[in-house]
């Protein structure tokens, strides 16, 4: 014996869930780990600095990154990483207080370069990147 419009409501259900499983598989695409202080979802946000962003063969140039919504102190995971040719270099940093790191770094050849800050807390990871220009 068959019931009559029986099957519509869990046909309903389905298509719900579905579609449900869809929005969410394309948030998580949107919102990579890197991309979530940038849409408000985590709290923490980050500026970052280069300077100059045209520099010298031979010169220092400054990095410096500046968080907010998290205090941190001089055992924050924060790396900044050079990518020069193949083989990044992982930069010492200093804390300078107020949620505030520097590093500097001397490139020895012309080229592009980029510049990578890291933060790691807790289960969150903010990434940002810089290009340097040497001549």
């Amino acid at each position: 014996m068959e019931v009559q419009g029986g099957g519509e409501p869990m046909r309903m259900r389905r298509t719900a869930g579905i579609l449900a499983a869809v929005v969410l598989l394309s948030l998580l695409t949107a919102c990579s780990r890197e991309n979530l202080q940038q849409v408000g979802l985590v709290g923490i946000e980050g500026t970052f600095e280069v300077e100059p962003a045209q520099a010298r063969v031979g010169e220092d140039v400054r990095m410096k990154a500046v968080f907010t919504g998290v205090e941190l102190d001089e055992g924050a995971n924060v790396q900044f990483v050079v990518i020069a040719g193949e083989r990044p270099v992982t930069l010492k940093h200093r804390h300078e207080g107020g949620n505030t790191f520097t590093a500097e770094y001397r490139f020895e050849q012309p080229g592009k370069y980029d510049v990578d800050l890291h933060l790691y807390y807790e289960d969150v990871h903010i990434y940002k990147k810089k290009q340097v220009s040497v001549q």
